[in-house]
């Protein structure tokens, strides 16, 4: 049998030594050098498939590959063409291909009309001997290989290949997916895949095309947005770059683009497949479904394959093969042609293409195809439809997006739509803007019923303006609406909102609770959300911190893996925020940076003011006190241009805070004018401000000027309130803050009896940093009572170990012989201790009769000496070293 093979092989073997079938092409124009590209190939597996669409450059990058091996390398080259459909023909001319390359001389090939009566397989058995006991490095390449359209030939060469010797690799060019078992190549680390995506040219090879096209220089802007056109396809960046040399503009489908295309990738196509192909090319993506919709017929799937098997400019979006797209340039082909079949067609399918994405809640691209249909009614029905999508997510950009594109009077013609419109208006503080379109809402109403959800947005509006309306719970609950219970619910959140900020936390919890009751079950996950974070805050406030803090985790663990939407910016705040409180410093600043770039999409001010107020303390902890002032200026500039005196007043009291920090009072002054509040010496003086962190800043600044009873009386007061509204947080934050009031006006028994009711209230769990951040001084002064043995109740091991750098002490541990004592003079001893007393550097020059320069030396030597920074510090450290006696610093104006 061996001996017959053979001689079918003699029969078949020998071609003129100047086939062009046997060799790369003897010249290619314009040549960029791949080098990246040629070393992949030289370094591939046992098969090596460049497989891409026409003009991908295929051969372009064997030629250069090619040109790179030594004389020392036997390559075996065909290149197919049309007659190669017919087994026998393809591997006659393969035979010879092999036997030229290892053969000096071949014997006459005497045609492909004398090999007739050889079959494919004898010549692929006689092919399949000789290449398997092959003992020499071959490379058998095959370009255009899309000729042996079939799955007979195919599957003889892929038997071919898997048994020829460990010698020979296989480099095959091609435009269409061959019928081999590619995954089992795959498997076993035999395939070396380039594809179009692989041969695409960067901008940087675009310019270097440019120069050897057109000797022009081409910018990197410009080469950008030409890779960005042509998707890198060499062809089109040719094709283009020689356009733009006959003084036409590099972008834009080019005449000689289309006609490449035209006859490439349209002419010998059946109608059925250009058929689906023009229907298919209005969508940007397209998916076998959405195919069967426009075409009319259940055979899209059949062309979809066909498509992508051939490789016509199809391009798969996902790992799954659902979604595909064209080519950008293929695209424009194809819709230039599809215009000339008219523009009724045109707008029929685009109609199609939006009712399908509507159908499958896909808002964005259903839209984009309502309008392109040119049917204003059409459209606002679409938009109807999909309202409620962006709603369900609080994505409400997107619903003044489109609604912008309607008239005034078509937006109130649609009621759904009207809704929509103005409750997006009202969440994203256009309030002026909501407020005239309401009453105009009201006027063009035809009846009540129209007008029902009329009442319930006025609201809205109304608490979130802080025009300061007073309602009960019985009146929010009076302008529900049961056939909608998603504006409903947003009512009863926006409410129990403000009732949470006035502190009546019940009524707050019950209106939380009623509209999370009302979407339970729904895909209402936004108002859902709200209305989780509002009953969050209340738990805290009340004193139930580990529980809120767990339901803020699990609602970030929801949202964590999914879109980046104003839910995942409202949840990823909330868990910042919470790791900020629990000493997590890293995980807090880890989200802060992924959520600051993304706050403008979410509606509520809330989210903007905690993410940026967090943010700013993580700085303050590394002492980057300009990026922490700089975070506050930002959220300062938005909240007074929002006219939100609430929050506000919380960046207020953080940079009297951060300044005060610096030891800069005049600066803390200025702060709290910048934000139109005034400050008072009068101890006595009642007139409270309009927010509580308005008052906890200018108690901040008493403090600090050493008008320790001022302070207490307004601190008091506080406390006060926030125990007959029972704000348990807040409680905790103020006798804290008395609590080191009192130690610095050098009443320690008063200062450990606040910080130990304050640490009851916490549970005994220990303060958080954020308490730690608010109240200056109470770490100190927190590690020196646990020292003295004057707090009722530690917290936990664990809690010390997670505040180490906050408290630097851990009474859990064992802690080894006090350090010696630093060698301070006796001068250097007696300024310490006058700084112990609150003087001033001036008192203390005065004191001491020396200059003022000289005092400063002095102490700055002291603070070397002792490891600190500033004068509280110094007066605690000479405490704990008992270079002063046991009274508490008061430190007076600098």
């Amino acid at each position: 049998m061996r001996t017959a093979r053979n001689r079918d092989m003699a029969q078949i073997v020998g071609l003129a030594s100047n086939s062009a079938k046997f060799g790369p092409p003897r010249s290619t124009s314009a040549l960029i050098p791949r080098s990246p590209l040629a070393a992949r190939i030289d370094r591939g597996g046992k098969v090596v498939l460049l497989l891409a669409p026409p003009g991908s450059g295929k051969t372009s990058l064997l030629t250069q590959w090619h040109g790179q091996l030594g004389p020392e390398r036997r390559v075996a080259w065909l290149l197919g063409e049309r007659r190669d459909r017919e087994p026998v023909h393809f591997f006659s001319w393969l035979a010879a291909s092999i036997d030229k390359a290892l053969h000096t001389s071949a014997a006459p090939f005497v045609g492909a009309g004398a090999c007739t009566h050889c079959s494919a397989e004898h010549i692929t058995d006689a092919l399949g001997d000789q290449l398997a006991s092959l003992d020499q490095p071959l490379a058998v390449v095959i370009d255009d290989l899309q000729w042996l359209d079939c799955a007979e030939g195919e599957r003889a060469l892929l038997q071919l290949m898997l048994q020829s010797s460990p010698k020979v690799r296989w480099i095959l060019a091609t435009r269409r997916v061959p019928r081999f078992d590619l995954q089992r190549l795959k498997l076993e680390d035999a395939l070396t895949l380039l594809d179009a995506a692989d041969l695409a040219f960067q901008p940087e090879q675009i310019c270097e095309l440019s120069l050897l096209l057109r000797g022009v220089p081409l910018s990197l802007q410009d080469a950008t947005e030409c890779a960005r056109r042509t998707e890198g396809w060499i062809a089109g960046v040719k094709l283009t770059l020689l356009a733009s040399t006959r003084g036409e503009r590099v972008e834009g489908l080019d005449h000689d683009i289309g006609a490449y295309l035209m006859a490439e990738a349209w002419q010998d196509l059946p109608d059925r497949l250009r058929e689906f192909l023009l229907v298919t090319c209005v969508p940007e993506r397209f998916c076998s479904e959405l195919a069967v919709a426009l075409l009319g017929e259940d055979d899209a799937s059949q062309c979809l394959d066909e498509l992508e098997h051939s490789q016509r400019f199809v391009r798969a979006l996902d790992g799954t093969h659902r979604w595909f797209r064209y080519h950008t340039m293929y695209r424009e082909f194809l819709l230039g042609q599809l215009k000339k079949l008219g523009s009724a067609r045109i707008a029929q399918l685009h109609r199609i293409s939006s009712q399908w994405f509507a159908d499958h809640e896909q808002p964005r691209e259903a839209l984009h195809h309502a309008f392109a249909a040119a049917d204003r009614q059409w459209a606002l029905q679409v938009l109807a439809r999909c309202v409620p999508v962006w709603l369900r997510t609080g994505e409400f950009p997107e619903v003044l997006q489109w609604s912008g594109r309607l008239t005034l009077g078509e937006i109130m013609s649609c009621e759904a739509v009207r809704d929509a419109h103005l409750m997006s208006l009202i969440f994203l503080r256009q309030f002026e803007r909501a407020r005239q379109e309401l009453r105009l809402a009201d006027q063009l109403a035809r009846d009540e019923s129209e007008r029902r959800a009329l009442p319930p947005l006025q609201l809205m509006l109304e608490i979130m303006t802080d025009a300061r309306v007073q309602f009960v719970v019985p009146d929010v609950e009076a302008l529900s609406i049961p056939e909608n219970p998603y504006l409903t619910a947003n009512l009863f959140n926006v409410a129990a909102y403000q009732l949470l900020v006035d502190k009546a936390f019940d009524a707050a919890r019950r209106l939380a609770l009623r509209g999370k009751q009302l979407l339970q079950g729904t895909q209402h996950i936004y108002a859902l959300a709200q209305a989780s974070v509002v009953l969050m805050l209340i738990d805290r406030a009340e004193g139930h911190a580990k529980e809120a803090a767990e339901s803020c985790m699990q609602l970030y663990a929801c949202t964590r893996g999914g879109r980046r939407n104003p839910i995942w910016v409202t949840a990823t705040t909330a868990a910042a925020s919470v790791h900020y409180h629990h000493n997590r410093l890293q995980q807090a600043e880890a989200l802060c940076a992924e959520v600051l770039p993304l706050l403008s999409m979410a509606p509520s001010l809330e989210n903007l003011t905690v993410a940026h107020v967090v943010a700013a303390r993580l700085k303050c902890a590394s002492a980057k006190y300009g990026d922490a002032l700089r975070l506050l200026d930002y959220a300062h500039s938005v909240l007074d241009s929002s006219n939100c005196q609430r929050l506000l007043a919380r960046v207020c009291f953080e940079k009297v805070r951060l300044w005060l920090l610096q030891e800069q009072p005049m600066r803390a002054l200025r702060a709290l004018a910048d934000c139109g509040q005034s400050f008072h010496v009068d101890a006595n003086n009642r007139a409270e401000p309009p927010w509580e962190e308005f008052a906890l800043s200018r108690v901040a600044i008493l403090i600090h000027r050493g008008l320790f009873d001022a302070a207490a009386n307004e601190l008091q007061r506080l406390c006060e309130r926030a125990e007959a509204a029972g704000d348990v947080y807040g409680r905790v934050r103020l006798e804290a803050t008395l609590a080191t009031c009192s130690w610095q006006a050098h009443e320690e028994e008063a200062a450990f009896g606040w910080m130990n009711r304050a640490l009851k209230l916490t549970g005994h769990r220990g303060f958080s940093r954020a308490v730690f951040d608010d109240v200056f001084g109470l770490p100190k002064m927190f590690a020196t009572a646990i020292k003295m043995s004057r707090v009722a109740t530690l917290p936990s091991a664990e809690y010390f170990k997670r505040f180490r750098d906050v408290l630097a002490f851990d009474p859990y541990e064992h802690h080894p012989p006090a350090e010696p004592m630093p060698l301070l003079t006796q001068r250097e001893l007696d300024l310490l201790k006058l700084v112990s007393q609150g003087l001033s550097n001036k008192d203390i020059s005065e004191r001491s009769n020396i200059t003022l320069l000289t005092t400063k030396w002095h102490l700055k030597n002291v603070f070397a000496k002792l490891g600190v920074s500033t004068r509280m510090e110094a007066v605690f450290r000479a405490q704990e070293l008992r270079l002063v006696d046991g009274r508490p610093p008061s430190l007076s104006a600098r």
